[in-house]
């Protein structure tokens, strides 16, 4: 019995290691993500792009999302930006 419990603990703990491991990387892929973006933005300012969203549709979105209708939000999104 003590064979059993040996092994269940060793994989346990392996599976403790695993998403540990992953949960890591899953962090640094945020962090990389959002350093992509402001990146972005910046490099979109300099060059003169467009923002689609205006403060009339940021507002609508916004309503939409605290009242729940996230469809309805990333619909009149798509709409707005083509």
């Amino acid at each position: 019995m003590n064979d059993i419990a040996f092994w269940v603990l060793i994989a346990l703990m392996r599976g403790v290691m695993i998403s540990s491991i992953a949960n890591n990387r899953n962090k640094q892929l945020k962090k990389d993500i959002t350093h992509i973006k402001h990146t972005l933005d910046i490099i979109a300012k300099q060059v003169g792009v467009p923002d689609f969203i205006n403060e009339e549709l940021k507002e609508k979105l916004v309503i939409l999302i605290s009242e729940g209708e996230k469809i309805k939000a990333i619909k009149e999104y798509r709409i707005a930006t083509g």
